[in-house]
Order: C-alpha cells, then sequence, then structure tokens
C-alpha cells in the first residue's frame, strides 16, 4: 500500500463526490484536472487499497478527455479495512472484514442402514451374520433368513438382525439425515489474509457467542455438535471487493456421545496418510 500523489501539472477537480453502494458501503470519488498523458500515466500507476487521502483507498481510477489535450482523472475510493496490531512479528496486524455474516442450514446426509449395526451382538445387529446371509445362494435357506457357515453348519438371523434384514428385504439400501452446515461469509475491501484453512479437519466455527440478555442460538448449535470443516474459498466481486466463505458441517455430540462423531482417524489433526501404514 502506498499514498498516491497526482502529477504536479494537475489541480484539484471540483467534481468529489460521496455516497454509498446499493449494499451500505460507503464511497468516495477525488478528482483532478491536467494534461491527459500525464493524467493516463498517474493512473495507469495506481495499485488497489494505494491511500489517496486520509480515510480512503483507490478501488478503481478513470480518465475522461477534455478540450485542448486535457482531462480528468476520477479516482474512486473504499474506506481501508479496519486493523489491529501493530505489523510486528509478535502482534501482527489482523485485516479486519467490511462485513461479517453467519447462516445455518440443513442439508441431506444419506447413510447406509449398515450404520444401525453394533458391536453387541445381542443387542444390535451384527454385520458380519447379516453379510453372510446377503451371500447365501441357497435362496431357500435366504428366504427363510437362514445362512450357512464355513463349516456347514446352519445359522438363522434373529433380533436386531433379523429385524434390520427385514428392512433391506424391503429394498431400503440407505436412510436419510440431515446435518446442520454452518456458513461464514466475510467481505473485504482486499483479497482476504487467508483461505484453505484446516479443509477436511475437524474443526469448530468461531460463531459470535451472544450476551446474556441476547443469547446467540448458532452458538447453542455450535456446542451441540462436532464440526468438520468443508469449505474456505476466496472470490473477487464484480465491484472489486473480496468475499471469503467458510463453512462447517456438524454431527450432534449425541449421536456418538462415548466418541467423536467425526472419526478422528480419518478426520482428526493427526488423521491417517494415504496410503495407511501401521507402524
Amino acid at each position: 500500500m502506498a499514498n498516491f500523489t497526482p502529477p504536479t501539472t494537475a489541480v484539484a477537480h471540483p467534481d468529489e463526490t460521496a455516497g454509498c453502494d446499493d449494499a451500505g458501503n460507503l464511497k468516495k470519488s477525488f478528482s483532478w484536472k491536467g494534461p491527459y498523458t500525464d493524467l493516463e500515466t498517474a493512473g495507469k500507476g495506481i495499485a488497489k487499497g494505494d491511500v489517496v487521502a486520509s480515510g480512503w483507498v483507490a478501488s478503481s481510477w478513470s480518465v475522461r478527455r477534455t478540450p485542448g489535450n486535457y482531462g480528468v482523472l476520477t479516482v474512486e475510493c473504499t474506506p481501508p479495512d479496519p486493523t489491529s496490531g501493530s505489523g510486528t512479528e509478535e502482534d501482527p496486524t489482523v485485516v479486519e472484514p467490511l462485513k461479517d455474516i453467519w447462516s445455518i442450514k440443513s442439508v441431506r446426509n444419506d447413510v447406509s442402514i449398515m450404520a444401525y449395526c453394533g458391536p453387541s451382538e445381542g443387542a444390535n445387529p451384527n454385520r458380519a451374520m447379516i453379510e453372510a446371509w446377503m451371500k447365501e445362494p441357497d435362496g431357500k435357506l435366504a428366504k427363510m433368513h437362514q445362512f450357512k457357515t464355513s463349516d456347514g453348519e446352519i445359522e438363522e438371523l434373529t433380533g436386531a438382525s433379523l429385524a434390520l434384514v427385514q428392512k433391506i428385504e424391503k429394498g431400503i439400501e440407505a436412510v436419510i439425515r440431515f446435518y446442520p452446515v454452518v456458513t461464514r461469509t466475510r467481505t473485504y475491501a482486499d483479497c482476504p489474509p487467508a483461505c484453505l484453512e484446516n479443509i477436511g479437519f475437524i474443526d469448530t466455527p468461531p460463531a459470535p457467542a451472544g450476551t446474556a440478555k441476547k443469547p446467540s442460538g448458532l452458538a447453542t448449535a455450535v456446542n451441540a455438535h462436532q464440526w468438520l470443516k468443508v469449505q474456505d474459498d476466496a472470490q473477487e466481486q464484480t465491484d472489486s471487493k473480496w468475499t471469503r466463505t467458510e463453512s462447517w458441517m456438524g454431527i450432534a455430540k449425541s449421536d456418538n456421545p462415548d466418541d467423536s462423531p467425526w472419526d478422528a482417524d480419518l478426520y482428526g489433526a493427526n488423521r491417517w496418510p494415504m496410503p495407511y501404514e501401521q507402524l
């Protein structure tokens, strides 16, 4: 970021304007009149974010030709991104967004019906037995919910395993579930300082906490779920501003109270490498 200095051959033009765009963002333009070629050269040297006046940085510029090889240089400006910190390594400058918008919605996730299987052979459907039944070549045995073991013995499905198989017999292969997705969209005057952070890892969205008088329902939802970061994009807009969009998908902690709802071996900070090698 540098300070813009108009050419010495130019003088300030009275066509200074101020206002805001449809989104409520402040804007202001400054103009100078002088030889056209001098103004064009000065305009080409302007970089987005250059300081044009106190509290205003350049976002775009244009030169309009007037009679006698003269012209008018107009620089469109916006307020700079507010910052905090001194900019040193110990206290780095943090670029604050012009806007910070949060949203929450639900997305559909189809879960295999085999997810009902569990470790308790008596209380849970037994996946090994169910898959053995599904592979049974004798249709008569399969119809009676029976199958042959490797040693030729006939086993019969009962209890929870039989209940799940009866769903499979109806053609049910998956169960519809809806997971919350929290999205944060921040708008910056220039390219945001970071993106692509923690994608594919367990990560908690820093949702607004609210106050005692006005608690944040979003924070309540965040605390009730474990989150996987699934998006962190940056994109320039038509008005030259930038947006950074982050999203997190949550699984209710109550779905797996004794363990990590998102498998830490697959999504944790020390997740398995690909290919996985057990040392």
